[in-house]
């Protein structure tokens, strides 16, 4: 008859796997400091994969979420100026993928769907 561990026996996670990294390199920031940073970065005409790799994140997408919650917490007139500058970046981007993906229909139209959706979050 199988034995059934009891919670004693469960065996151990292994301390070795990829998140042991980011516990070693100190305390992490605290978000409200992290989101000002990457408004600050993104403000200097960073793309959202730049931001990500100078804070350490892992995907650009939490970079533009850090981005989207700094947005969302300025008051109405500061958030006003902040969405349409950040507008202002969606709109080069758009010129810039236009041109460069123009001979591929496929990837233009999947580039151009993901910075709608882009262009939505800061609404």
């Amino acid at each position: 008859m199988p034995r059934q561990n009891s919670r004693d026996e469960r065996p151990r996670r292994d301390n070795d796997g990829p998140d042991r990294a980011r516990r070693s390199e100190g305390p992490r920031q605290p978000r409200r400091n992290l989101d000002e940073e990457v408004v600050t970065l993104r403000e200097t005409g960073r793309s959202y994969a730049a931001v990500a790799r100078s804070l350490g994140l892992k995907r650009a997408a939490d970079a533009h979420a850090s981005f989207v919650r700094a947005l969302r917490s300025r008051p109405d007139g500061e958030r006003a100026a902040m969405a349409e500058r950040e507008s202002g970046r969606l709109d080069l981007l758009e010129t810039r993928i236009r041109g460069r993906d123009a001979a591929d229909q496929t990837k233009l139209d999947r580039r151009l769907a993901a910075l709608e959706k882009l262009r939505q979050t800061i609404l």
